[in-house]
């Protein structure tokens, strides 16, 4: 877990590498890292080639399944809950996730946690008002009583 000290330097390091650009590119951090290996952005990533490679493939899997194991519509059709992740990961068939009580739950907290991020990111769109606050609704409701 990151503190918030180390999240103070990760974003002063990244800061100091876009300078006065208008965008922070990644090759730019990767490339500023391994010049800085006292750096806080060099700890956070894997620099063993076999490992990265493990992990990038790995990273390329979820993907496919994200995008691949979908109904005849284009619908997704599995889900990787908070609870799976935490326990090595995996990858569920939703219609399962939702015959369960307390997996739905678990995705319903998911999926609200995620739009929490997706609001915090798009928050200054003053298009997407009348969204959040369809979303406040959803958490206030679900703060309130079980879901069932």
């Amino acid at each position: 877990m990151t503190t918030r000290a180390q999240k103070e330097q990760l974003q002063r390091e990244l800061d100091l590498i876009r300078g006065n650009k208008e965008m922070l590119d990644p090759k730019d951090v990767v490339e500023w890292a391994e010049k800085n290996p006292d750096s806080a952005l060099y700890a956070s990533f894997e620099w063993r080639d076999d490992e990265a490679a493990k992990q990038y493939r790995l990273w390329q899997a979820r993907r496919l399944i994200a995008l691949h194991v979908v109904t005849e519509t284009g619908e997704r059709k599995t889900v990787s809950l908070t609870v799976d992740r935490s326990n090595g990961g995996g990858y569920r068939q939703i219609e399962d996730v939702v015959r369960v009580p307390a997996l739905r739950e678990t995705m319903l907290r998911d999926a609200l946690s995620e739009l929490r991020r997706v609001r915090a990111k798009y928050e200054s769109l003053v298009e997407l008002a009348a969204v959040f606050a369809e979303i406040d609704k959803v958490n206030e409701q679900f703060a309130t009583k079980d879901v069932a």
